[in-house]
């Protein structure tokens, strides 16, 4: 059964974007699996998460562990890292930009392990804040595969290429492409039986962001 908050923000976004009764029935069928594609399988169309904020690529979202269809606020994630273990992560960061890559735009986190064993059972929780209203989301980010030798660097992108090793999932349908505001990332980057590590990185005012 599809969130009945859910259902009701995506009539409103249709009545204001798209206009109309007749617009906001479609979009409500759509969004119960009546038609148009979606590509995620979460029951929402991908037009329809356009409209909503949310990534047509991942049926969660925000990775909070429940589908976008039922989820109350699907990109808002509260940060479910809890590690009681003090010990310092061996990473240091190297570079952290979400402007400028050699592709299209996306969160991009290199990072070097200055310790003396490998490292895995990495993840990673992030907000994206908007300078000037304050709007905010939250995403948690299992990274799967990430392994890291001793003294090499590895980077991460949050791009949806997810075929490709070290790629996850990052919702362009949010702020970060579609607010011309300067944002915050505010990131928290973990790894099992380590102390989280976090850093900031800033988006300038401007355009939303595109493929360079």
């Amino acid at each position: 059964m599809k969130n009945i908050r859910w259902i009701i923000a995506m009539m409103l976004v249709c009545f204001l974007v798209v206009g109309g009764p007749g617009a906001q029935f479609a979009l409500a069928q759509s969004a119960a699996g009546a038609t148009g594609t979606d590509t995620d399988g979460d029951g929402i169309p991908d037009e329809a998460e356009k409209l909503l904020g949310a990534n047509p690529y991942a049926a969660d979202t925000d990775g909070d562990g429940v589908n976008d269809a039922d989820d109350n606020d699907p990109l808002m994630a509260e940060n479910p890292i809890a590690e009681t273990s003090t010990t310092a992560l061996p990473i240091e960061i190297k570079d952290a930009r979400v402007e400028d890559n050699q592709t299209a735009d996306h969160l991009e986190i290199t990072m070097l392990n200055t310790g003396s064993d490998a490292l895995n059972g990495f993840d990673a929780y992030f907000t994206i804040t908007d300078k000037k209203d304050g709007t905010k989301e939250g995403y948690y980010v299992k990274l799967d595969g990430l392994e890291i030798a001793a003294g090499k660097t590895a980077t991460i992108h949050f791009d949806n290429d997810v075929t490709t090793p070290n790629h996850y999932y990052g919702n362009m349908n949010g702020l970060y492409g579609t607010s011309a505001n300067g944002l915050i990332f505010d990131v928290t980057l973990h790894a099992m039986n380590y102390a989280p590590v976090t850093f900031t990185v800033e988006k300038a005012e401007g355009t939303a962001e595109v493929a360079d």
